[in-house]
């Protein structure tokens, strides 16, 4: 019996609704007012990710540009006719040459074409090349600020790699950077966004496409059924939602739940296009909830507390020179203020994925190490009442222990407790 399994391609919904679209910008602010937050296209509600920034079309041919390219074009059917007259009579040379080897030998002709163009069909992926490296550097150098249909193309620069005298004689750490440099290039396109609707629709309708394809192979191979729904994530998306099933996947919508497949698909797009589509108050209030949790969670075992209060106002004083902590790799276009103070939401959203991913993150520093400080936890402290050596004031009350441990701010939006 067959296993069934359902895939879910829904791409990522959108948090905020606005009436319309329009072609998106060449560039996105990463930095943008409430107020004036953009959500014409996917990368615009995603100000903090790179863009895959689509390729513009070519500028108009003149009449005497199209004249030139009809004869560069009728000369390369020409050449191309006479190459494929040569090899029509290579080939013919070559049959009657294999079919007396074959007669000599004792061996069938299939056997000779075989040995002659054995070659294997199963590849390993490759690393990042040297030499695709320079090319890339190279293409960026020599194409970025080319129209489009007036670039350079891959021979040419491949060219001009050759001939730069530079880039034959790197070091072992310049030819890591290029390395580095492409290998960087390739898995930022993967994770980068379309820069438009047009192309992010067509990257869903062929990546679609690809998808049926191998869920059709696999029930070929293994008889497993499988149920594919692709909508869209935002009302205004331009997405063609989609459904498909493998053999017979179809019927079962119909005999156990008495509703045609299309219904479902048609009431998971409504679902989708109302996920997260929330107003902008109440993103910036989870935004700045995500990042004061994650800024605060100071409680490390280097400081020997286990609850601490992150203070931004004092923040020398109260944590790094009293617990012996920093914050480190704080986004540098972010002012150091308590999140509930920043006003740009695109900068709360940017500060939140530097925690997240952690390359912001707490450390231990040795700027309050020289400090001798009394860790004494607070429950002991209860248990053991006041010091003997506690003063008492004019009314006769005994003063607590001052210490720089338990300095608080003033300011009510400068602490969350952890």
């Amino acid at each position: 019996m067959g296993t069934t399994s359902l895939v879910d391609l829904s791409t990522d919904v959108d948090e905020s609704v606005i009436p319309s679209r329009t072609p998106s910008p060449a560039g996105i602010s990463r930095s943008e007012p409430v107020h004036d937050a953009n959500s014409s296209t996917w990368a615009a509600c995603n100000p903090t990710h790179a863009i895959i920034h689509p390729r513009m079309p070519p500028h108009r041919l003149s009449d005497a540009q199209k004249a030139t390219r009809k004869i560069k074009r009728d000369q390369k059917t020409e050449v191309t006719k006479r190459l494929h007259e040569a090899l029509t009579i290579h080939l013919d040379e070559q049959k009657l040459k294999i079919d007396s080897i074959s007669h000599a030998h004792h061996v069938t002709p299939k056997y000779i074409n075989d040995l002659i163009g054995n070659h294997t069909k199963y590849h390993t992926s490759h690393k990042v090349q040297l030499t695709n490296a320079l090319v890339h550097a190279k293409a960026k150098e020599m194409n970025s600020d080319q129209l489009a249909g007036s670039r350079y193309t891959l021979a040419e620069l491949r060219k001009m790699v050759g001939d730069d005298s530079r880039m034959q004689k790197l070091t072992k750490d310049e030819k890591a950077n290029y390395i580095t440099a492409l290998k960087e290039h390739r898995e930022q396109k993967v994770v980068s966004v379309r820069g438009n609707n047009i192309a992010a629709a067509r990257d869903v309708l062929l990546t679609t496409e690809r998808v049926v394809k191998e869920l059709d192979d696999l029930r070929v191979r293994t008889g497993t059924y499988a149920t594919l729904f692709v909508v869209r994530g935002h009302i205004n998306d331009t997405i063609q939602s989609s459904m498909h099933g493998t053999d017979n996947s179809e019927d079962f919508w119909e005999d156990v739940y008495d509703l045609p497949m299309a219904d479902y698909l048609r009431q998971y797009e409504q679902w989708a296009c109302t996920q997260n589509q929330i107003s902008s108050r109440s993103k910036r209030t989870r935004l700045v909830g995500d990042c004061a949790q994650a800024s605060s969670k100071t409680d490390h075992p280097w400081t020997g507390y286990k609850d601490i209060a992150m203070n931004y106002k004092n923040y020398e004083t109260a944590v790094v020179e009293t617990y012996a902590v920093r914050l480190i790799g704080w986004p540098s276009s972010v002012k150091f203020i308590s999140p509930s103070n920043i006003g740009i939401i695109g900068e709360i959203r940017k500060l939140r994925d530097a925690l997240k991913a952690r390359t912001c993150y707490w450390k231990r520093s040795d700027a309050g190490l020289s400090r001798k400080r009394k860790r004494l936890p607070a429950a002991n402290k209860e248990k053991n009442g006041p010091s003997k050596k506690a003063k008492r004031n004019s009314a006769g009350h005994r003063d607590g222990p001052k210490s720089a441990e338990f300095v608080e701010s003033s300011d009510e939006g400068e602490a969350e407790e952890t």
